[in-house]
């Protein structure tokens, strides 16, 4: 059977493919359980009755952030642990005794021992230092930057507890520590952790680490400018680096990693660090539930000075293999190129991806699947398919590998930028912007964007898609699916009907199936017959109506062949590829605006496209119905479009951008600076 991309899978990723609230509840229940604690459970469940109503959004029962800051607070008066604060000082006394006085207001005083590493401010300024009750100050003779200044800290900090490096220009809110701390210790991996920053007025500062894609020689701060509820800098995920400003360090990879570097006199020292935690097998986590406003100037100038310069030559010398000169490439010179499922079902993404798989494969390069379904039987699937029980362990199976790895749905994103991190590289194949799939649900909406990271390289399946991703600062290669015209082709043993409408047959919202039913309702007496194919047989309810189930291509084809006119009535697709195989098959089509089949779909020359309005709907049908010679001109038109989409060409294009993506190199010439700098404590 040939739905679109993403058909089926697109209702699986949170409800495990089954339909309404109640789809695999146990699992779901496990899950709360396992992963967030009885008291989550017990929430949920109360609230579960709501997420039916209106009620839902405004008892905010979706607000991940709050339950977590929630959650972590209980947890830390229970098992909280001492922790030490260093904070950098030079020349900024009033700075220090507010951010002290933040601390001493949100932290029990038992728990926390503040550290003030001063770097030569000069007599005066320390000894108001010392007045500052509370406090241990460190003094130094000499100043040596920030780098230096915070180790000296750090040696001074208890050897047996974890470290938090705060900048002085911050004031902490409260239930900062206790996310901080919760979330450091949610797993042994974890190594660092960072807060949400917000400049004073309420926009958001930094929200993790990511390199600059207009000037990659620098780091930039993500959702910076946002406002602090921006949904996306919500989603608490792993991140390539925290700044310097706010750093949860967990004492065991301070004993294993050291210091920061103090060959950087001014900035990358954090971002240095980060990838030193990556390095060692621990992640670097961002929690945005501890949020922290930081009094940085939000018009921070953009001159950089000699040492700052410094700094980043030193960098680059350090990282630059580390990023831009990654081998993925096989012993006879193919790529190795792991594409990544989260199941194998029936449906036109996991299709889309098999042939990818298969077609690279057939061209000499190393094509592997990783998934969390069964090797698929639905699809001849002729490359090596690795199962694994969850994405931890595809993780760790993934991550050692010098591969291009794909993500192919917005919930593998995370597990494949994860296995990137330290070798391979990333790549994103966006079949849709999946937003879509999740109208009443915001927080999945806010997954979804949180999941489009600036490390991935971007390939999508239509304009539409590659313009939602323009809006994001992401630009991507459109790949269209391909067309398999051996199977999708006229057939002339097949008589073309007179009566026959052929339709999609699914209950997805998006589909928007009942536009086609109420169109075919309203076409004249004695109506042609209404053909559906797909998995739901229970649609076909009344005289009139037949229905295929699960067809096979080859029959999907007969079907396509035979039909009078061929309907989709979505209101969105990713792509739309029964359309696009009804033309391949000479079927006159109809359908309606859907954004993903904006590139091949031309009103008046290929098929009719009306609006969304029934009678538009019905009068499109009856019109080819009553017009044989109309019908031949969009099928003359729509086979001639359907062989620009044959699958070897598109296969062209995808080979191109993967050989593009392996070999790629960003310049990391730092003449240019950007209006603001990029990397900034």
């Amino acid at each position: 059977m040939t739905e679109d991309p993403k058909d089926d899978a697109g209702t699986r990723a949170l409800d495990g493919g089954a339909s309404g609230p109640l789809a695999n509840i146990w699992r779901r229940v496990v899950l709360t359980w396992k992963y967030h604690g009885p008291w989550s459970l017990a929430f949920r469940m109360l609230t579960f009755p709501l997420r039916a109503t209106p009620l839902r959004s405004r008892l905010r029962v979706d607000r991940l952030g709050d339950e977590i800051l929630i959650r972590a607070r209980r947890w830390y008066r229970r098992n909280g642990r001492p922790v030490t604060v260093v904070i950098p000082s030079y020349r900024d006394l009033e700075c220090v005794r507010a951010l002290v006085r933040s601390i001493r207001r949100t932290t029990p005083r038992s728990r926390v021992r503040i550290i003030v590493s001063d770097d030569c401010s000069g007599p005066t300024h320390v000894a108001a230092l010392h007045r500052i009750r509370g406090i241990e100050v460190i003094e130094s003779d000499r100043n040596s930057g920030f780098a230096a200044n915070v180790n000296r800290g750090l040696r001074a900090a208890d050897p047996e507890l974890d470290v938090i490096v705060l900048n002085s220009d911050m004031l902490v809110r409260r239930g900062w520590l206790a996310v901080l701390q919760y979330c450091s210790l949610e797993a042994d991996y974890v190594g660092i952790v960072g807060a949400r920053l917000l400049y004073p007025d309420g926009r958001i500062q930094f929200a993790g680490t990511v390199r600059n894609l207009d000037a990659p020689q620098w780091f930039d701060h993500r959702y910076r400018f946002k406002p602090a509820a921006f949904g996306p800098a919500s989603v608490p995920q792993p991140v390539l680096a925290v700044t310097g400003a706010c750093m949860y360090i967990r004492r065991a990879l301070l004993d294993e990693i050291g210091e920061l570097d103090e060959s950087y006199s001014m900035a990358y020292e954090d971002v240095d660090y980060c990838l030193r935690c990556w390095q060692s097998g621990r992640r670097v986590q961002y929690a945005p539930s501890a949020v922290i406003e930081h009094r940085e100037s939000v018009s921070r100038g953009s001159e950089v000075g000699d040492r700052e310069r410094d700094s980043q030559h030193y960098f680059w010398r350090r990282w630059g293999e580390f990023f831009d000169a990654r081998s993925v490439r096989t012993s006879d010179a193919g790529l190795r190129i792991v594409y990544v499922t989260e199941d194998t079902g029936i449906g036109g993404g996991h299709r889309d991806v098999f042939e990818h798989l298969n077609r690279l494969a057939d061209r000499g390069h190393d094509a592997t699947l990783f998934t969390l379904g069964a090797a698929p039987e639905w699809f001849d699937l002729r490359v090596p398919v690795r199962t694994f029980e969850d994405y931890e362990a595809l993780v760790d199976a993934l991550a050692p590998l010098n591969a291009i790895k794909v993500a192919t749905w917005w919930n593998t994103a995370a597990p494949v930028w994860l296995a990137s991190v330290v070798r391979g590289i990333p790549v994103y194949f966006v079949q849709d912007i999946e937003t879509s799939y999740y109208a009443d649900n915001e927080r999945a909406r806010f997954a979804v964007l949180a999941s489009y990271r600036h490390e991935f390289r971007y390939m999508t399946i239509s304009g539409w898609n590659r313009d939602r991703l323009r809006e994001l600062g992401l630009d991507a290669k459109v790949i269209p699916p391909g067309i398999d015209l051996e199977n999708f082709h006229p057939r002339e043993a097949v008589q073309r009907r007179e009566d026959m409408v052929l339709a999609l047959g699914r209950t997805n919202p998006l589909k928007n199936f009942p536009l086609t039913l109420a169109a075919w309702h309203g076409l004249p007496a004695p109506r042609p017959e209404l053909c559906l194919f797909g998995i739901e047989p229970e649609l076909a309810s009344e005289p009139g109506i037949v229905y295929e189930r699960a067809p096979s291509d080859a029959r999907v084809n007969e079907l396509m062949c035979a039909a009078t006119v061929f309907v989709q009535t979505s209101t969105h697709e990713g792509f739309c590829l029964p359309a696009l195989e009804a033309m391949a098959c000479g079927a006159a089509v109809v359908c309606t605006d859907a954004h993903g089949n904006r590139d091949f779909c031309v009103d008046g020359v290929n098929c009719l496209m009306p609006s969304g309005r029934v009678d538009d709907v019905r009068a499109a049908i009856a019109r080819l119905l009553a017009d044989p010679a109309l019908r031949g001109q969009l099928a003359t038109s729509g086979i001639a479009t359907a062989a620009e989409y044959a699958w070897e060409l598109r296969i062209d294009v995808l080979e191109r951008f993967l050989e593009e993506t392996a070999a790629h190199r960003p310049s990391l010439d730092s003449a240019a600076v950007p209006e603001i700098r990029k990397q900034a404590r």
